[in-house]
Formats: C-alpha cells, structure tokens, sequence
C-alpha cells in the first residue's frame, strides 16, 4: 500500500476514486477545500477552474505531482511547480468531443434550432421566418489548429466545408495556412481553439471584428478572455456577428453585468463550460489521471531502491 495522500478536485465518479484508493487516501472537493490536510497532499488532481499558484503551494508543503484533466494549462503556474522539483502531468482527453460541440453550436446557429425551441415554448409557431443555410461550400476559420482544432478541421471537412487555418505554430501541408487577417475577412464561421496566453488574451477584438463578414458566427470553446467581451458584445447587439460561447472570463458570470449580457443576448448562444463533457471523455480523463499517477508512484519507488 502506498502512502499518497490525493486530492481530486473534481467528480470524476466513485469508481475513480475507489481505484485511486490503492495509492493511499484519497479526499475529493469541488475545488481546493482549506478544512482538509492540505500539508499532507502528495498527489494534486484539478480540471481548468481549479487555480494552482503559488497560495496552494506553499500550503501544499508535501506536493510531489499535479496532474490537470484538461487541455488548457493557464490554470497552472509551471515556473512556481518548477521552482519547487514539482512534476507535472497533463492529460487532454476530450479533443473530439470538443470538436463535436463546435460543429453542433455551427449547425444550430444555421438551423435555427435554439431559437425555434424557444419560440415554440413561448407558443409561437415561427416556420416561415426562422430561414437557415447550408453548411456545405462554407468557410470554416480556424484560430489555432492543435489537437481540438484539427478534430474541428476534419469533421468540418467532413461536411463539406472549406477550411482554412490560423495558427503561427503549424506548418502542414493538409491543412490550408492563412495569415489571421485573411481568416477573419473571409470565413463564415470562426471557431478559436488557441490557448490562453499574454500574446492570445483579446486577440479577437474590435478592430478584428470589423474585418468579418456581416453575419458571421464565432465559436468560442478554448478559454475566455481570447475573445474581448466587450467588443463581442456590441458586435451582436449591432448585428454585426452571431456567437457561441462555452468559456466566459468571469467565474460567476449571472453576477456580471457584461458576461450576463452576452449570456441573455438572443444572438448568443452560451453554455456552462460544458460542451466536451460526454460519459466516454470523463471516462478516458479517469483512465488518463490513474496512467499518470501510476508512472508517478513507480518512478518515486525507482529513485528510492
């Protein structure tokens, strides 16, 4: 038996966590829980809205490992993990089922499926005005092109989309490269699966916005505070642009007044972060974060012989 202690700050279900029970004792939390033994946490195990910085640390005196179940990393100060010979595994598991929430935002912005469910929950019968379009011979934007991005190229490839991609770090040849101001000129959906970072935070902005088409749909999954809220959000009240976001830069954003008003805007549709989520992703998350911690207890037990 081993003599781990792990906090899992997320539900990732029972039988997870009786499986990690044979590495010690295991305490899960919605998020960093101060009532627990935190100085006594070996192992760490978070997802993107759990912040480990330089606070839970120095609190977390015995920490060896964190692990994330996520794509993104911008919740987790790597230097300060360095500084303190703190390892560090991540463990993306949900890139197609992010992608099938953008292709699904995509075809309900052109069915006009949320706002004819709407209309027909308040009685109305809307047929002859709620008009969509094809998908098909249209231009999908991609801004960033990693392990979601390219999953979101071959399924909107799939449906007959023409797809172009901007992202400083690819050079491929299957994929059509274009510089940022090209894609935003010339798509007629905008999907944004960068990551969050000083040089991404409000890359999309108000003068970004004015060089898209009239009517085009931004998708945003990847992390909020890419898009500009702000400038999002007179762009839709204008009619410039249609939106989809599962990511929003406030984390109780019914209480903020600019995240609430794109979140009551009937040209955006919002999700609670929850698009990727499917029983297969947390499942393979789960089998991730055990894989990990397992490669992290044999190679402590390596180092100690």
């Amino acid at each position: 038996m081993s003599t781990h202690t792990i906090l899992v700050c997320d539900n990732f279900g029972q039988e997870f966590l009786d499986r990690l029970s044979k590495f010690g004792k295991v305490f899960q939390s919605s998020d960093i829980d101060y009532s627990l033994p935190l100085d006594k946490v070996t192992i760490l195990v978070v997802r993107s809205k759990t912040k480990v910085n330089k606070e839970v640390i120095d609190i977390m005196k015995s920490l060896e490992c964190v692990i994330t179940a996520t794509h993104g990393i911008d919740h987790i100060d790597l230097d300060c993990l360095n500084e303190h010979g703190i390892k560090f595994h991540n463990v993306p598991a949900q890139s197609y089922d992010v992608a099938q929430g953008v292709i699904a935002y995509i075809l309900a912005h052109c069915t006009n499926l949320v706002e004819g469910d709407r209309s027909m929950k308040r009685g109305e019968w809307k047929k002859t005005s709620l008009i969509g379009c094809r998908v098909t011979g249209k231009t999908l934007g991609l801004i960033g092109c990693g392990k979601i991005g390219r999953e979101v190229a071959r399924l909107g490839s799939a449906l007959g989309m023409k797809v172009v991609v901007s992202d400083p770090c690819i050079q491929d040849e299957t994929v059509t490269v274009v510089s940022l101001d090209e894609l935003l000129r010339t798509s007629d959906f905008i999907t944004v699966n960068c990551p969050l970072t000083n040089s991404t935070r409000d890359l999309i902005g108000k003068e970004e916005i004015a060089k898209m088409k009239d009517d085009a749909f931004l998708v945003n999954t990847a992390r909020g505070g890419i898009i500009n809220e702000e400038a999002l959000l007179d762009a839709v009240r204008s009619g410039k642009v249609g939106a989809a976001l599962d990511v929003l830069v406030s984390k109780t954003p019914f209480e903020d007044e600019l995240a609430n008003s794109l979140i009551q805007n009937e040209r955006v549709i919002v999700t609670p972060h929850s698009i990727g989520q499917s029983h297969e992703a947390i499942e393979e998350k789960g089998e991730g974060v055990i894989k990990a911690i397992e490669e992290h207890v044999n190679a402590k037990k390596r180092n100690q012989k």
